[in-house]
Parts: C-alpha cells; sequence; structure tokens
C-alpha cells in the first residue's frame, strides 16, 4: 500500500492529483462498492436487533450528518482549493443543480425525519439512476484515495443508496410504483433549472446536458446537444424505472407465494 499512497498524494489531501490516478475496476473502485453491499447484507441480517436498540435514532443522525457533511464537503472544499481545471474558475458551474445532490440532501432528511415522500423518491433514482455512477465515476478520474474527493464522492453516492435499504429493512418502507410521479417530477423540474442554467452560464454542463467536460463520462457518446440529451436520458430513466418496478413485482410476488405455501393448511385426508 504505501507505494500507492506516494503515487496518489501530489499536492495535498484537498487537492488535485493528475488524470489516471484513479482508475476504472481497481481495487479502489470496488471497495466502496463491496463496503456498500456488505452493509446493505449485515443491515439485513440483524434488522430486528437495529430497530430494537435504543441506539437506532441516534445511527440515523448520525448517518444523515455523514451525508449532509459529504455534500457540502465539495463545496467548502470549492470555496478553498477551487475546481480542479484552472480554466475553470466561475463558481456559478458548481451550483446544486445535480441528481446526485439532491437525492443525497433528501436522504439526509429522510433519515432524520423518517419522510414516506423523501423516500419515494430516492428509492426510485438511488437504485436506478444512481447506480451509473459506481460503475462509471468519471469526475474523480484525477483522485485517488489519498484525496480528499476520492471519500467525498463514495460517501456522497453510496450512502443515500444505503439509506434507502435501511428505511426499507429497519422501518419497513416500501416502493410503490404508485408514487413513480414524485421522482418523475422531481427530475423535470431538476433538468428545467439544469438546462437554463446550461444557457445562460458560460462552461455549465448540469446534469450532463450539455458540453463535454469529463473526458471518460459515458454521456460524451450522446450529442452535446440539450434536447437530444435530454431526450436520451428521459428514455433510459423510464428503462431503468421499468426494470425496478418489475424487480420489485418479482420479490414481492415470491415472498406472497412463499407466505401462502406456508399458511396453506394440510390436508390430512
Amino acid at each position: 500500500m504505501p507505494e500507492v499512497w506516494s503515487e496518489f498524494y501530489k499536492d495535498g489531501f484537498f487537492g488535485y492529483g493528475e488524470k489516471g490516478d484513479f482508475q476504472y475496476f481497481s481495487f479502489w473502485h470496488f471497495l466502496p462498492i463491496l463496503l456498500l453491499i456488505a452493509g446493505i447484507v449485515l443491515t439485513y441480517i440483524f434488522r430486528e436487533k437495529i430497530a430494537n436498540s435504543k441506539h437506532e435514532k441516534t445511527f440515523r443522525f448520525v448517518l444523515g450528518c455523514t451525508m449532509l457533511l459529504a455534500e457540502f464537503g465539495f463545496f467548502w472544499r470549492l470555496l478553498y482549493v477551487g475546481p480542479g481545471n484552472p480554466t475553470l474558475h466561475n463558481m456559478m458551474t458548481k451550483l446544486p443543480i445535480q441528481v446526485c445532490e439532491w437525492t443525497c440532501i433528501f436522504a439526509a432528511l429522510m433519515v432524520f425525519t423518517e419522510n414516506k415522500h423523501l423516500f419515494d423518491i430516492d428509492v426510485t433514482i438511488c437504485l436506478t439512476l444512481g447506480v451509473a455512477p459506481l460503475l462509471l465515476p468519471a469526475v474523480i478520474l484525477d483522485s485517488g484515495p489519498a484525496y480528499f474527493r476520492y471519500y467525498q464522492f463514495w460517501l456522497e453516492h453510496i450512502i443515500p443508496i444505503y439509506s434507502v435499504f435501511y428505511m426499507m429493512f429497519i422501518k419497513g418502507y416500501r416502493y410503490d410504483v404508485r408514487k413513480i410521479y414524485k421522482p418523475v417530477i422531481f427530475l423535470g423540474v431538476l433538468a428545467g433549472f439544469s438546462m437554463l442554467a446550461n444557457h445562460f452560464i458560460p462552461e455549465a454542463t448540469y446534469m450532463y446536458l450539455q458540453g463535454d467536460t469529463l473526458g471518460e463520462a459515458i454521456t460524451n457518446i450522446i450529442p452535446a446537444n440539450q434536447f437530444a440529451r435530454f431526450g436520451v436520458f428521459a428514455a433510459i430513466a423510464i428503462l431503468l424505472f421499468g426494470i425496478e418496478f418489475l424487480i420489485f413485482f418479482l420479490i414481492r410476488r415470491y415472498k406472497k407465494k412463499k407466505e401462502g405455501d406456508i399458511e396453506q393448511p394440510v390436508n390430512n385426508g
């Protein structure tokens, strides 16, 4: 491990490294994802013990504070360190008009208040669109594990996903396809603000609807036109939402069938 740290650590913990410091599908890529999976599995296994613990509320408070610190830490760092690209000094290109930022904030408020409306939004988005940054985290290609940005990125993206499962396992919240209008309205409103910001702010690329600032981002295969990208992203979102609904439908159907088999009376003839 020491050689990894000496290789990554070039300009201070809160600074920026060089392109390639973080590699796709490396140990440092899989580690946060494996920790997320382990956290979800352990929470499910010990769900009754956690739910009945006197520290359950405290744990949710710590969980929410961690998400808020991770989210606001991104902006605090920008104020003192600035953007990684020296040509992009306009802080207006870093406004909180991104899906991941608001799902993180919503997740924090959700665990604080046990708000079902926020759960309805986050459960749909986190388990669909929220998975993409975990697979292709293009925004941290210059920030390996010796940099603050690495930890900030993963905390901001994996804890909201974990929080959704936590509320399902511990609080009994359930995915309800009838509430699909909530995330749809949220995404539509956010896309509207993003398109306006992209139009009026030079170099802005909110929701990746415009521009080509992330050379490794998968969105670059789509023409850099806001309306074209919006149409493609909307189609992808509909497809992912449909897959999510199908998965939850099959899980619920399996559970009902299993419960029916258990409760079915034995015919003794």
